[in-house]
């Protein structure tokens, strides 16, 4: 039997939502912008070569064919450090 290749343009929201949902359970950051495309958020820039082949790789046991993207944490994006958790549950602890 001869394997049918998704067309990029028969990628369903469906198949997306299971992209973001493997990347996620792979311990992966993703969000999902207007574009409508799967974005990675890896930690820093170093990194974006790195994860590619992995990432490539989830994606390929779930059959996805279509588009994704991947990026660095830009300065506006709101992740907390380890430090700035710590301030916070002690600050909730002394107002509690």
């Amino acid at each position: 039997m001869a394997k049918v290749e998704k067309e990029l343009e028969e990628i369903t929201t469906t198949d997306k939502i299971k992209a973001m949902k493997a990347l996620k359970d792979a311990g992966y950051r993703v969000e999902m912008a207007g574009s409508g495309v799967p974005t990675i958020i890896v930690p820093n820039a170093d990194e974006i070569e790195k994860s590619i082949k992995t990432i490539r790789g989830l994606l390929k046991g779930i059959s996805y064919v279509g588009s994704f993207g991947i990026r660095a944490v830009r300065k506006t994006d709101m992740i907390a450090t380890d430090s700035e958790e710590v301030k916070t549950e002690e600050l909730t602890a002394i107002s509690a």
